[in-house]
């Protein structure tokens, strides 16, 4: 049996790697072409699940928010390894039935032809659509997963032909390679040189690298969004026990004469740079407004529909809102603020008369994330619909046509793409929930400076430490600057906010003497409490903990 597997590989490997390098390429290209998202994207959003939370918080770390990029390429090339396992097995599976029954043998031939196309085409695609996609949640046939079984089939149809149509052909050349280099050496049997073999598989590494490389450009980068800052170092026996909790009374915001330094943090972010996260391994959804319509249903007495138009055409409400990522690192700049025009969730929610035993409000999204806020937020006059960023339309990365924008919570329950909303009776599970994140996401205070940069050199004269602040709905009443890693601590002078929920801007102007420096900061909200200097990272509730950054003066 050894012997014959041994014999089925040397036969089947070559050819396996060209074909599932081919139907890698065919997979982009059709992506491309027909907009059809990929089985990685597809399947691998559901694999999500099977990353312990653990190892999720050390990959986020480690990579920030390339992290999916990176999971989408080696969902990639895992999936080309399966066809070639595929192909290897299948052709072991022919040789031992071939070998075994003569009925077999005769209906099949010697070599592979249409009967073997047919049952490889058949048994990948059983395979994938019938066991693999249940295994991962989505469903028999994909009839779970955000395209319907349509979609999920027409996705599996151009890989799966493409490696089908290869496969057989370059097995039949392999064979008569064998068979020629069989003839030539006089002995039993075929070897294909270790050096073909190393080349075929080289170049149908450097085909799927080349897929994805292209595919990078096309989307215009794997890369896009914002990432991570790097976290900063901090010495050792950084101390902040004596840190008090809370201030009473609390202190009164002092808005001083304020200095535009330059290279310091804008107060409204703009729309191409506000801070961008999402699930989708590639291609944001894309709504046509023509067909859109958010759907408001769910215990209500009047379910109905809202199309582009009737949103817009509803009580305009303008804010100024910051919004921030729960993965958002201490110190990171997953973090923006902008002017937002929408109108009232409350409002909307409230017209289709909800019925008594709601609690909750679940949204969804054209790319089928879902999640829910309680209905005590979904009701707040602050909760908006909104549909404009900065006076503009709002871009498809940040939620075209409409999002929510919910006081008090981080980025992951202020859901975009909307394309309905339920009033459910409590005890939902959202997609980030059901990957080991937080049900209640409330946003951790947090202060971050921005100038100077972990490890600058700076000249020993006058200069501005400068940052942001943001408590969410809770406000910022003070922030302190420590410039000796938190032996003593100096007011900032605060910047007034541009509204009750936005982050604060701080400066200090220092002049340091030539030497190092752990520079730390803190606030302090508005009802007293202290920002707390327990470290905590972003999985599963948000990160908590002072920044900290070293410089030298000179």
């Amino acid at each position: 049996m050894k012997a014959l597997f041994t014999r089925a590989a040397r036969e089947s490997l070559g050819p396996a790697l060209l074909a599932a390098s081919v139907g890698t390429v065919a997979m982009f290209v059709v992506r491309y072409l027909f907009l059809i998202p990929t089985p990685p994207e597809l399947y691998g959003d559901r694999a999500t699940v099977l990353i312990p939370v653990n190892l999720f918080s050390a990959l986020l770390q480690t990579f920030g928010s390339n992290t999916k990029h990176i999971f989408f390429v080696a969902l990639v090339v895992g999936a080309a390894l399966l066809a070639v396992v595929f192909g290897v097995i299948y052709w072991a599976a022919r040789v031992w039935a071939t070998s075994r029954n003569a009925d077999i043998a005769s209906r099949l031939g010697a070599a592979p032809g249409w009967l073997d196309a047919l049952l490889v085409w058949t048994l990948l695609f059983a395979l994938t659509a019938g066991i693999v996609a249940p295994l991962l949640g989505g469903g028999f046939l994909g009839a779970q997963l955000q395209t319907g079984i349509g979609g999920a089939l027409l996705s599996l149809f151009a890989p799966i032909t493409a490696f089908t149509v290869s496969f057989i052909p370059l097995m039949r050349r392999n064979l008569e390679t064998l068979s020629n280099g069989a003839r030539e050496s006089g002995a039993g049997e075929g070897r294909i040189s270790r050096r073909r073999l190393i080349g075929q598989g080289a170049f149908a590494a450097a085909v799927v690298a080349g897929g994805i490389v292209a595919w990078q450009f096309i989307t215009s980068g794997l890369g896009a969004g914002i990432g991570l800052r790097t976290p900063s170092s901090r010495p050792a026996g950084l101390n902040f026990a004596n840190t008090p909790k809370r201030i009473v009374p609390p202190p009164t915001p002092e808005y001083g004469d304020w200095t535009q330094v330059d290279g310091e943090t804008p107060e409204v972010t703009p729309a191409d740079e506000f801070y961008y996260v999402s699930k989708d391994i590639l291609d944001d959804p894309r709504v046509d407004t023509k067909t859109w319509n958010l759907e408001i249903k769910g215990q209500v007495a009047h379910p109905y529909t809202l199309t582009y138009d009737q949103l817009k055409s509803l009580p305009r409400i303008e804010r100024y809102h910051t919004l921030e990522c729960i993965s958002n690192e201490v110190g990171g700049n997953l973090m923006s603020n902008a002017l937002f025009v929408g109108t009232s969730l409350a409002d909307v929610a409230q017209r289709a008369g909800i019925t008594a035993g709601a609690s909750e409000l679940i949204f969804t999204a054209a790319d089928g994330y879902s999640d829910s806020i309680p209905l005590s937020l979904a009701l707040d006059p602050r909760s908006l619909i909104v549909y404009e960023i900065n006076g503009e339309q709002l871009p498809i990365p940040h939620g075209f046509p409409a999002r929510l924008l919910v006081p008090g919570l981080y980025g992951m329950k202020n859901g975009k793409w909307l394309t309905s909303l339920t009033l459910g009776t409590g005890g939902y599970t959202g997609y980030w929930e059901e990957r080991g994140w937080t049900r209640t996401a409330n946003v951790k205070t947090t202060t971050r400076i921005d100038l100077p940069l972990d490890g600058d050199t700076l000249a020993a004269r006058p200069t501005f430490i400068t940052g942001v602040a943001y408590a969410a709905d809770r406000g910022i009443a003070r922030v302190d600057v420590s410039v000796d890693a938190g032996a003593t601590w100096h007011a900032a002078t605060l910047r007034r906010p541009l509204g009750a929920l936005t982050w604060t801007l701080w400066e200090y102007p220092w002049r340091p003497e030539p030497g190092g420096y752990y520079i730390v900061a803190r606030a302090v909200e508005l009802n007293g409490d202290v920002q707390t200097p327990e470290e905590e990272a972003p999985i599963p509730n948000g990160a908590t903990g002072y920044h900290v950054i070293h410089v030298t003066a000179r």
